[in-house]
């Protein structure tokens, strides 16, 4: 007759030879004596929600929900159950419900479940009750001071809505405590970079990195910081090492990729960036974004429209979908049809998708186009027949007006329009007009321009954030082109300081001209003129080198690189007259200069102002 006590004796026996094996880190081990015990009590509350655990440490969070909640059919009373339930669908990417549903289980039984105050301070984080999250938090660092989960969640709830030197001083006092605690190194830098704050980051990562030497998400980090300050080169490095040593992230995959396309390390680019997705078991617009540009980047052009779209809902972006009634054109016929043309990109980006609005005019009985200010009065200039107007939405980007039968936006036309390479030979350049006649009054004022080159000069943008000042000049970089050579050298550059005009007319008093009358940042028509007036521009990555590229002006523009604008190719297919200069990569863009004028020289070596007379038709 079977003995209950010494069967609950086993029982206990497999349970302890578990847990010590658990403890160890031999999770399979322990499975297997947990897997033991149930055989002989297949409802014992403790083994189901031991083997739950175990499977949630070895990452299968769904199979460890399913054996804990059969735990606690067995025996609801136990707190300790619905704190491990709580975790295990922290881990799932369950809903903010679900969690604080499992901690309220827990609460109600024990009240210093500290593990579970935590995971409902997750969830209220989640659901945007910040001040609710942050009294829950306050009180449970107060009552344990030295639980670092705590500490780490009130800093991502401080950070998240926008208390992010809080947040920081909260990781700083953290660190102070427990100064051995990696993840609080990670999460400071975090929150540094997402508050653009690298100079301060730089110190604090270089000692974490001293500190925390092989550890994946220190170095990370540190790539993470390199790539947001447009020094891949040294991202890439440190990507490598944190992908080395945790080669299942696809996270450090992504940020690896990333680098790697900033690092004009194109294939192996597109090789990272297949690997996050692989890596990734959900859907992931952030990694398809970024496989997009990769795509492109290595000229793969069907590929890379595909996924182009992603970015209206990565986080990484500021695109914003607009919302409408009719649906959006996907090659059906147009013909006695209205399309409207929205947009959701910056000046450049709509210059440059606007080289195709000729082709969609062709088709359609009418087009209406809907962008901001400064692009609708080139647009309307130069396409006439067309409907411009600014942005007709509520305050959810709903479409308040319905003339129209089909939207579009700009840049996605290239699904229908620019599919592949072959399909930008449809474009006849120049394709944007310009105001001829205050062009040739702007030439006239340039006194010179009769027997010597016009050279439109811009060497910045207005966003002088590290993220791109590193592909850009200063005016005292820029001064040797201008003594380069005999030429009459004009200003593009947009929201210029009147310290760079001095420097500029220092080095060059003859040859460089200012037309101070001209706001070339709000007067897009009259900059566009002047602009025209050029033999050759010289221009940074900016709408100063996209305004010449849609005017067909020989250009040359340099930066960093740039899928969408370059799709794999040497020339931007959009714009044949550009030259894309890359600048080193390890090295000061002021240093490249000497190649820029370099190549200048060669372009102008035979110059003669037909080009230009015959763009003005003089």
């Amino acid at each position: 007759m079977p003995n209950p006590a010494a069967s609950q004796q086993k029982v206990l026996e497999k349970l302890l030879k578990g847990v010590k094996h658990q403890k160890a880190g031999e999770l399979e081990k322990a499975q297997r004596c947990y897997q033991q015990a149930l055989k002989k009590d297949p409802k014992h509350p403790e083994a189901l929600n031991l083997l739950g655990v175990t499977y949630r440490q070895l990452g299968f969070p769904r199979r460890a929900v399913d054996y804990i909640e059969r735990a606690i059919r067995s025996n609801p009373q136990e707190s300790s159950f619905y704190t491990n339930l709580a975790h295990a669908h922290l881990d799932l990417g369950s809903e903010p419900d679900v969690l604080l549903a499992a901690c309220d289980g827990a609460l109600a039984l024990d009240r210093k479940e500290r593990e579970a105050w935590n995971i409902k301070g997750i969830a209220l984080t989640r659901l945007g009750k910040f001040e609710e999250a942050d009294k829950l938090f306050k009180a449970l660092i107060i009552s344990y001071q030295d639980y670092i989960d705590a500490y780490l969640n009130y800093g991502l709830l401080l950070s998240q809505s926008g208390k992010v030197e809080q947040a920081i001083d909260l990781f700083n006092k953290a660190i102070a405590v427990a100064p051995d605690n990696a993840a609080l190194h990670v999460q400071r830098a975090r929150t540094r970079l997402s508050a653009a704050q690298f100079e301060q980051s730089i110190p604090e990562l270089s000692e974490a990195l001293k500190k925390f030497p092989g550890n994946s998400d220190v170095t990370h980090e540190a790539a993470r910081l390199m790539f947001s300050m447009n020094e891949s080169h040294k991202g890439v490095q440190l990507a490598e090492a944190a992908l080395g040593a945790d080669p299942g992230n696809a996270q450090k995959a992504l940020t690896l990729g990333a680098n790697y396309l900033m690092n004009r390390q194109l294939p192996a680019a597109l090789e990272a960036m297949l690997l996050a997705r692989k890596l990734e078991p959900s859907d992931n617009s952030t990694i398809d974004w970024n496989l997009s540009l990769a795509y492109l980047a290595n000229g793969h052009l069907k590929d890379g429209w595909a996924l182009h779209k992603a970015r209206f809902d990565s986080d990484t972006t500021r695109a914003q979908r607009r919302v409408f009634d009719v649906p959006a054109w996907s090659g059906q016929d147009l013909a006695g049809k209205t399309v409207l043309v929205w947009s959701d990109q910056g000046l450049g980006d709509v210059l440059r998708a606007g080289t195709m609005l000729p082709e969609l005019i062709a088709q359609a009985g009418k087009v209406i186009i809907e962008t901001h200010d400064k692009a609708l009065q080139v647009l309307q200039q130069s396409f006439p027949e067309a409907i411009c107007r600014t942005p007709m939405v509520d305050h959810a980007l709903k479409a308040t007006l319905s003339d129209f039968d089909f939207h579009a936006n700009i840049t996605d036309l290239v699904d229908q329009l620019r599919p592949d390479l072959a399909a930008f030979a449809k474009t006849g350049h120049p394709v944007y007009t310009f105001d001829r006649d205050r062009a040739r009054s702007f030439l006239s004022s340039l006194t010179g321009s009769d027997d010597k080159p016009v050279i439109g000069i811009s060497w910045r943008s207005r966003n002088l954030a590290a993220s791109r000042a590193r592909y850009y000049l200063t005016a005292e970089a820029v001064a040797p082109l201008l003594t380069s050579r005999d030429a009459v050298f004009v200003n593009l550059q947009y929201q210029v300081q009147d310290e760079e005009i001095a420097a500029l007319l220092s080095a060059a008093p003859d040859r460089f001209r200012v037309l101070d009358d001209l706001d070339l940042f709000s007067d897009l028509p009259g900059a566009a003129a002047l602009t025209a007036c050029c033999d050759f521009v010289v221009s940074a990555n900016t709408s100063v080198a996209d305004i010449a590229g849609i005017l067909d002006v020989p250009t040359i523009r340099f930066g960093q690189q740039e899928a969408t604008l370059l799709l794999g190719e040497e020339t931007p297919p959009w714009y044949p007259s550009t030259i894309y200069m890359h600048p080193h990569t390890d090295r000061s863009c002021a240093e490249y200069v000497p190649e820029i004028i370099g190549e200048l020289d060669r372009q102008l070596a035979d110059w003669t102002p037909l080009r230009r007379n015959t763009r003005l038709h003089l």
